[in-house]
């Protein structure tokens, strides 16, 4: 019980943090519409986050069999593992400190427009540098937690899972 209470503890936080830094990528975003990456990332952290407080919820009250608490960790770890790779995938060949990479970069740059046969994009020119590579370390700290929270939620399943085996669940089996 120790473990499954640490394991959604950690998926929560790992939660919360991908929603944050996903939402706040969203809002860099000024010509046209965010990418799905980060838009599907913010939703893979809500989800952990749901999944984690289901789960807490699941080790108190025997209202939700422990196998679809296994079922739901287990979407949840595949959502943040798609997530963290689709970031990965992204910032694939990207350096943070390397202005031309991180200004040509479609999850970074806060959209382009052609203006005259060249890209404008949504970065401002006074502190580019700055700009650029505050938001670069902000995706690769996004895609790291997304993998960190497909751990959380891959061991709070594998703890659920266990748990199911065994017949225990909860305060109730904990006190035995």
């Amino acid at each position: 019980m120790i473990g499954n209470l640490i394991a959604r503890a950690f998926q929560i936080l790992c939660g919360a943090v991908v929603l944050g830094l996903s939402i706040s990528a969203i809002k860099w975003q000024y010509f046209g519409s965010a990418p799905a990456t980060t838009s599907y990332s913010a939703f893979a952290g809500a989800f952990g986050v749901l999944a984690a407080l289901i789960g807490i919820a699941t080790s108190f009250v025997e209202a939700i069999p422990e196998i679809i608490m296994v079922g739901v960790d287990g979407l949840a770890a595949v959502l943040l593992l798609a997530g963290g790779l689709a970031f990965a995938i992204g910032l694939k060949g990207v350096t943070c400190n390397n202005d031309d990479s991180t200004y040509e970069n479609f999850l970074l740059n806060g959209g382009c427009q052609k203006s005259g046969g060249e890209d404008y994009c949504a970065v401002p020119t006074d502190n580019l540098h700055a700009v650029l590579s505050g938001r670069c370390r902000t995706a690769e700290a996004d895609s790291a937690f997304l993998f960190l929270g497909f751990l959380a939620s891959l061991a709070a399943a594998v703890l659920c899972f266990l748990a199911s085996r065994r017949g225990g669940r909860g305060v109730k089996s904990s006190a035995v």
